[in-house]
């Protein structure tokens, strides 16, 4: 929960950040109209190699995260089976019905554990995926509003 309210908190800022920086770059764009020479404003080329170059950074922070995913939703199936398989394997050893009783028991703790553990770690996993590519813009767009807020006084 505390990655999905950090991750709500950044979109939060990073709206603000980004209505601010296209508010100062339309003005910008607006007075090319007047003056033509301000078309070679070096923000004009900034604004398309930043874009790249974020667009570069999340998408390598979301393919760990996904990797991670990945990871986890295996684990909610794998973990069960492996219970399941070590309690047939237990099964042989069994010499009273007590046995088999103790088996069947320990089959259904290591079972509900392992499922448990697995759906946190993919609950976990995919919060992060929601966030992991969101530094890279948030960075940029808050930066960006405060340069042009600097620029423009």
């Amino acid at each position: 929960m505390n990655e999905l309210t950090k991750t709500a908190g950044k979109h939060g800022e990073m709206g603000v950040a980004a209505a601010r920086t296209i508010g100062y770059r339309t003005a910008m764009m607006a007075g090319t109209l007047t003056d033509p020479l301000s078309a070679t404003d070096p923000e004009f080329v900034r604004m398309g190699a930043e874009k790249v170059e974020a667009v570069a950074e999340a998408t390598s922070a979301m393919a760990v995260g996904v990797a991670e995913l990945q990871h986890a939703w295996l684990a909610l199936f794998t973990g069960p089976v492996q219970a399941a398989t070590l309690a047939l394997a237990s099964l042989g050893t069994c010499r009273s019905p007590l046995d088999l009783v103790g088996v069947q028991q320990r089959w259904w703790e290591e079972s509900v554990s392992a499922g448990m553990n697995a759906g946190m770690h993919f609950v976990e996993s995919a919060a992060s995926l929601a966030g992991a590519g969101l530094p890279a813009f948030h960075r940029r767009a808050r930066a960006n509003a405060r340069r042009l807020a600097r620029v423009q006084r």
